[in-house]
């Protein structure tokens, strides 16, 4: 069974309209390959609750289960373009 890392990156929101927003990417690799196999967006002002959503799964192995999960809840709570 395949198993994936999680490694959230932020990135520099430099446009003034989105002041208070943090975005960027969830970088998935497929374990022991070196890079990565998908990027999974982020951009909310609902700070804290996605600190402790990066908190809980950064750099963590996970199931492809729990890996459709991350990506469900990352597009629902977190992408709001």
């Amino acid at each position: 069974m395949k198993k994936y890392f999680l490694s959230f990156v932020e990135e520099m929101v430099l446009n003034p309209n989105y002041q208070g927003y943090v975005g960027g990417r969830i970088e998935v690799y497929v374990e022991n390959q070196e890079y990565a196999v998908e990027e999974i967006r982020f951009f909310t002002k609902k700070i804290e609750k996605f600190y402790r959503f990066r908190k809980k799964w950064d750099f963590k192995v996970v199931s492809l289960k729990k890996l459709n999960t991350i990506r469900k809840t990352a597009r629902k709570r977190f992408n709001e373009f």
